[in-house]
């Protein structure tokens, strides 16, 4: 048996939306008796059903920082207040948009540019409406910037966050660390699971520690170049059933 973890955007999905052979792959690779694992930078409101339709029981989700194991939730690792209550503080002073991301909302402290919604049509999103009380009931996983301008005062201001483009119109911020490895890791010796049966694909800078923290870490052939570098195996693109070649390749189906 082997644990597969797979990203979404660019890897089971593109333009939001998993392929015929990508779904037959992965139903063949659970009949095969593996286990297939979302790893993905979307919190848990942000996967609409995905993980259902792909037929996938656990997902690691905002970067490694929440877990969800055949439908229990056993990690969780929130931002905290006074980091949150800093950055909208902010956000008011400085005139920048931001959005929130909690395990059940995805909502914009403040939403005055453009690049808020072309973010979220991206990656096939919902355009987050303006909240500027949720923080103050819920806790945080994630934020989302998106004026270039404010992120080296940012990351100077935050150094307990990382801040990372994930698309060109904005940033995901997270907590400081390896992120989905540190998913990746924790759920792996949650399970006492052999380490040398562990696989990741992905195609995204936040890939890299995932597939380098793995015993066989798989670029997708769409990914960011530096994934490339540090995979043991290159494999098609997302347009060219790039999950199915690659569980082809080491005959997991």
């Amino acid at each position: 048996m082997a644990l597969v973890f797979l990203d979404l955007d660019g890897t089971l999905l593109d333009t939001g939306v998993a392929s015929p052979s990508t779904l037959a792959a992965i139903a063949q690779l659970k009949k095969n008796g593996h286990e297939p694992i979302i790893a993905s930078g979307r919190t848990p409101h942000l996967l609409y059903g995905i993980d259902q339709i792909l037929g996938i029981e656990s997902a690691i989700t905002a970067n490694g920082n929440h877990i969800n194991y055949q439908g229990k939730v056993v990690f969780e690792h929130y931002i905290p207040e006074e980091t949150v209550r800093r950055m909208a503080e902010l956000a008011d002073r400085l005139g920048f948009d931001v959005v929130f991301e909690g395990v059940d909302a995805y909502v914009a402290y403040r939403r005055d540019g453009e690049r808020i919604d072309q973010f979220s049509d991206a990656f096939h999103l919902e355009h987050p409406t303006l909240n500027r009380t949720y923080h103050l009931q819920n806790r945080l996983l994630a934020f989302i910037v998106f004026d270039d301008h404010v992120v080296d005062y940012l990351r100077e201001s935050f150094p307990e966050l990382v801040f990372s483009p994930s698309s060109r119109f904005g940033y995901d911020v997270n907590l400081r660390g390896e992120l989905k490895a540190e998913g990746v890791r924790w759920l792996v010796k949650y399970l006492q699971f052999p380490e040398d049966q562990v696989y990741a694909i992905g195609d995204g800078a936040y890939d890299i520690s995932m597939i380098k923290a793995v015993a066989h870490g798989i670029a997708m052939g769409n990914s960011f170049p530096e994934l490339k570098t540090v995979a043991s195996y290159v494999t098609t693109s997302v347009q060219e059933d790039g999950v199915a070649q690659a569980l082809k390749h080491f005959g997991l189906i």
